[in-house]
This record gives structure tokens, sequence and C-alpha cells, in this order.
């Protein structure tokens, strides 16, 4: 394959020219975009981008701002612009004048060197494309792009490339997945041209809910075999060489004030083992510092001293880390600086080396059940990880370099939401009664970001968006937490649901169901359920006077490899007892067991649409 050249952009980009396929489900179509990046050494390079994007609707607005971050390390250059109408004629051109330059400071971020190019293409008539070009120099490089070759699941993609020039010497490390076409490499003036172009790629659709479907798209990973930052030079032929980096750029920065230490060992001293002791430490910690950004030169790597955490208070995730670890230490315990890759969703690829990280964590090594520690939370319960640092591949930065290890993942059973309510149902259609919710696990997180610290106006509206009934009113909010090392919330309420339930003359009719489960279509695709859990209800409800049940759907009691559930009916005198768990496994659902994955949810969905019939008897 020839290299890429700057002839691909200079066509135009009528919308009629866009295949109906790549239409469809998009609100953006990547007409075209490439990216060249020539290495000069091992901490020199020049990257040039060039993208044209077609917004065929609002949800592309974001392509509008082009945002490209730059430090003292890089410098940004040939900036420019351009809009075509629909016919792809050009409308409107931007250059030098119209880009605005700023610090890259956010809300959360303490200080920073890090600025920003910023290019803000107007608004147009849709569909209309956008195209823009620029070029980054680097003078000290760690990492090296790595390349997506479909940005979001609406957004489908014409053509997008990425084409690397290394010189003779030097190594390009790489893996690529889900590629149509395989790489092209040529050796052209004593440099090796290495070449990734993929074409025609759809939009899909997409659920962020805890069963997702699994698209395979096409990526490019590279990185170097050694390398210079700041001045500091390291290697990634292996984790322990790349590991000894970061270890050797953090080197004694865990000095404390003699005060901070003689408080530590004051802190402890009375507590009976080494578990009490860190969580004694962090708990201090917590109640001591706050988490801010702050990127400074090689700041993104290496921590702040742990003095100045101790005198100011604030630091970012890595300065908390080494804070905690400096305060551990003091105490004579040994831990571990760890850096993870934060996600919800996505993992590092541990058999390729590579700077995948973007958040660090501690570890503190125990013989039985080790301790993990964020740093960055004042509320975390001791020993707890979120859902996007749990089940996570992580990096032990030690004194010998460094060491891969896993973080602790869930268990199915810790993954729980309890329900349990009592309802009074009424000839008018109303149920009213009172419901508590316990969250552990994952849950436990998701419960502490909808109602922690929240006033009741704002937990009613995060109640009123999360059941499945459309007109009802919330009073009497209670929300606490249990915070131990498996720690819970509960949320208690009261609740009056209107339309609970219809009526004739002489019959109710009411499902018993809170939050039912959607039906899923006859589309097989490549399903994960990535976290797997369990949901228990446990509702009694009242029947009103002079009437009696008529009709409880049959029980169902199914299990299989995707999961278990189990709905059943018990009736006490006047009290009608429903009962329902649903048990989701940990599953790679791929096409061929779509069918019979869609055919256990959709019993579950038919199920909880099934009424229960009341009938008025004499009286």
């Amino acid at each position: 394959m020839a290299a890429i050249t700057s002839n691909v952009f200079s066509q135009l980009y009528p919308f009629d020219s866009i295949p109906d396929n790549l239409k469809n489900r998009a609100s953006a179509v990547v007409r075209t975009e490439q990216c060249l990046f020539t290495i000069k050494g091992p901490g020199n390079a020049v990257m040039k981008i060039k993208k044209a994007v077609t917004l065929l609707n609002e949800n592309a607005t974001a392509y509008r701002l082009l945002q490209i971050m730059y430090d003292k390390y890089s410098k940004v250059s040939g900036i420019r612009g351009m809009i075509y109408d629909q016919k792809g004629n050009i409308a409107e051109a931007l250059g030098p004048s119209d880009v605005f330059d700023m610090s890259a400071i956010s809300g959360g971020t303490f200080y920073s060197d890090d600025r920003l190019k910023l290019l803000y293409f107007p608004i147009y008539k849709y569909p209309y494309t956008i195209e823009y070009e620029y070029e980054i120099t680097f003078s000290s490089l760690l990492n090296y792009p790595s390349w997506n070759f479909q940005d979001a699941p609406d957004v489908s993609v014409q053509k997008s490339g990425i084409q690397y020039v290394v010189p003779s010497g030097m190594k390009l490390r790489y893996y690529d997945e889900y590629l149509k076409n395989p790489v092209d490499s040529v050796i052209l003036d004593n440099k090796k041209i290495y070449t990734w172009q993929e074409e025609n790629i759809p939009a899909y659709e997409s659920r962020d809910v805890s069963i997702r479907p699994v698209y395979d798209i096409p990526s490019v990973n590279a990185a170097p075999l050694d390398f210079e930052y700041a001045g500091f030079s390291g290697s990634m032929r292996s984790w322990k060489e790349f590991g000894n980096w970061v270890y050797e750029i953090n080197r004694d920065r865990d000095e404390l004030p003699q005060s901070e230490i003689d408080n530590v060992r004051k802190l402890v001293s009375e507590e009976p083992g080494t578990r009490e002791k860190v969580k004694r430490i962090y708990e201090y910690m917590q109640l001591k510092t706050r988490y801010v950004s702050i990127q400074i030169g090689i700041g993104g790597y290496r921590t702040a001293e742990a003095s100045a955490v101790a005198r100011n208070g604030f630091g970012d995730c890595k300065a908390l880390v080494n804070y905690t670890y400096s305060l551990l230490k003091a105490a004579g315990i040994k831990s571990f600086y760890t850096l993870v890759r934060q996600s919800s969703v996505s993992d590092i690829n541990k058999d390729f080396v590579n700077n995948q990280f973007n958040h660090a964590i501690l570890c503190v090594p125990q013989a039985e059940d080790t301790i993990w520690l964020e740093c960055t939370s004042q509320t975390y319960p001791f020993n707890y990880l979120s859902s996007s640092t749990s089940n996570k591949n992580a990096l032990l930065i030690t004194p010998e370099g460094g060491i891969m290890a896993k973080t602790p993942s869930f268990k199915k059973e810790q993954n729980l939401i309890r329900r349990e309510g009592n309802f009074s149902i009424s000839t008018q259609g109303i149920s009213s009664g009172r419901m508590s919710s316990i969250y552990s696990g994952h849950h436990y997180e998701s419960a502490t970001f909808r109602y922690a610290m929240q006033s009741e106006d704002e937990i009613k509206r995060s109640l009123y968006s999360g059941m499945r009934f459309n007109d009802l009113d919330i009073s009497g909010v209670k929300y606490s937490e249990r915070k131990t090392e498996n720690p819970s919330a509960e949320l208690e309420c009261q609740l009056a649901i209107k339309n609970f339930s219809t009526s004739d003359a002489a019959r109710i009719y009411f499902s018993p169901v809170i939050s039912v489960q959607d039906y899923f279509q006859e589309k097989p695709v490549h399903l994960k359920v990535v976290l797997a859990s369990v949901s228990c209800d446990s509702i009694a409800y009242n029947v009103p006077q002079n009437y009696v049940i008529e009709y409880m759907p049959p029980d169902i009691d199914i299990e299989n490899e995707f999961g278990r559930f189990v709905c059943k009916f018990e009736q006490e005198h006047e009290v009608l007892i429903f009962r329902r768990i649903f048990e989701l496994n940990e599953s790679d659902i791929t096409a061929e067991k779509y069918n019979s994955f869609r055919a256990f949810i959709n019993t579950i969905a038919k199920a909880d649409r099934e009424k229960i019939v009341l009938v008025r008897t004499g009286g």
C-alpha cells in the first residue's frame, strides 16, 4: 500500500455519495480520517492529522469543537478547517484567526501546564461536512498514538487509516484487532512504513447496561521498545522494566514530616493487627485530604512529594496513593503503588507492554485477602474498589520493577439488590405502602452515586426515573449506609402508586412486579453480561375487603448457563406474597447462543407482565 498522502483529502464530500448502509443508525459519517506519525528518535516525533466528518443531525454536534491538547513537550501548528454544504461545495473556511489557545485546566484540576488549541465550527444546515487538519511536534515521548477506526456506536466510517514511519534501527511494537485489511509495510529511504486502513464500517446500536452488545471495533495499538520522556529514559521490553521506570521517577518522594510520622504511629499503637492498622490509616487519609488533578511537566507520571500532601491536604490520584503509601511505611506496613486502567468496560492488554493506564490505587499485600485502597475518595469504605477498577489487570510498582496482578472482582451474590415491600391495593386503582431497597457490591456504588448526600427531592427524582410507574407520590425517604468491607446501602420510602391497577364492575387486575425486564428482539448479536448480579423482590399485597384472588400466574423456576429466574406466589389469609429472584451470570453470549439467551430473557419479560386477578365477593 502506498504512503498516505494529501490527495486523499482534496476531494469534496457530497452527501449523496455516502452509501445508504452507512447512513443507517448514524448521527455522523467519517468520510476520511488519516494519521501520519513520523518517529524521529526515542523522544521525538511528528504527527499529522486530517479528518472530514459529515454531521447528519444534532447528536453529532460534539464534532463541531476540535480540541488539541499540548504541553511543554509538544507544539501544535498548521490548524485549518473547512465547512462543506450538502452538495459538497465549500461554505466556509477557518484559519489561524479562528483558533483559540487556552489553559487545559478543568473543574477538577488544581493546576496544569497542559494547554488547548480550540477550533469551533459554526453550525450549518444538516447534513453538512466539516474538515480539519493539524500537526503536532513532540520533543518527549512515552506513548505512540493508538487508533480506533470508529469513534462511537452512532458514527459510521467510509475510510480511516494510520501510518507509522519508523527510522532504521528503531523497532515499532504493535497489536491490531478485528481488521479486515492486514498491515502493509514497506521500506523507503531507509525507513520502514507501516500502514493500516479500513473502509465502510457501519454504525451500530449500543446500550449502556449490564447486558452489552459486543462489537469488534477495528483498532491498532503501537508502542516503542525504548523511550525518553522529560529527560528520563526507559524501556517497555517487559512489564518489569516499565515498572522499574515508574519506580525510579517516583523514588524518594515518600518522606513525611516527623510530626506526621509521630501522629501515625500513635494512631495505630493500640490496634491489634495489620488490617486494623491499615484501616485506621486509610480513614485518617480520607479525613485529611481531598482529590484534585495536578499535571505539571512529568507530573502526569511522577507523584508529588508526600510532604507536600501532608502540608496542603490535597493531591491527584498519584499523590494521594504515594501519601497513603508513606503513612503505611511510617507504621512499618509494606504496600505497592499500583497502576490500573479505570474503566467500566475495558481493561488493558497484559500481553502488550505499554502505558495503557490512567489511574493509581494502592495494594497492601497480605498472606490472605490482600487489601486494595482507592485513595481518591473521601467516602468509599475501606478495601472497596469500584466497578471501574475491580477485576482489572494492574501493575504493582515494586523496587524490583513491575509485577502484573489482578484486582479482586465482585462475586455474583455480592452484587445484590434486595427489595421488600408491603402495599395495600384500593378499588380506586391506587396502591400505597412502604418499600425498602438494599444495595450491595457494584450496586452499592450506584446507590451512593444516586442517593448519598442528596436532598429528599433529589432522591425522589432518581426514584421517579428508575421505576416503571408513571404516576406516583414518594414520601418519608430515608437513606443509610453500612460501611464495612462488604458495604451496603439501604433506601426506605413510602409510596402511593396511582393507576397501579385497573378494574371493572367485578374484578381488579394488577401486575405485582416493581421493575420489568425488557424483551429482546429477534436479531442475533454477540452479547456480554459484564457483571453477574442478583435481584430479589419480596412484596406483600393486601387484598381489599370483599375481594378474593381469582387468578395467580403459575410459579416459575428456571435455571441454565445464563442464570436463574424464580417467580412464586403465596397466599396468607388476605395477603398475597410475591417473590421474584433474577440471577444473571457473567457470560460471553455468542451469536450461536443468542436465541437460547433471548428465550430465557423473554420468558422473564413475559412473566413480568402477567397479571393477578381479584374478584369481588358478596357483601
